[in-house]
C-alpha cells in the first residue's frame, strides 16, 4: 500500500537518533575494551535520548 502524503515528519526527525544510537552500538561492540568503547556508548545514550526526546515532541 502507498502512502499518498509520503514520508511522516515525524520518522524524519527520529533519523539522526536512530543514526547515533547504530553507530554507537557499531562502535562499541567492534572496539572492545579501549577509549573507542566509551565513545561508542556515549554516541549511543545520545542517540537513544534524541529517539526518546524526538517521540515525545511528535
Amino acid at each position: 500500500m502507498a502512502v499518498a502524503g509520503g514520508f511522516s515528519r515525524a520518522g524524519n526527525a527520529d533519523t539522526g537518533g536512530g543514526v547515533l544510537l547504530a553507530v554507537g552500538l557499531v562502535v562499541a561492540f567492534f572496539t572492545w575494551w579501549s577509549w573507542w568503547t566509551a565513545a561508542g556508548i556515549a554516541l549511543a545514550a545520545a542517540g537513544a535520548l534524541w529517539l526518546a526526546l524526538a517521540n515525545r515532541a511528535g
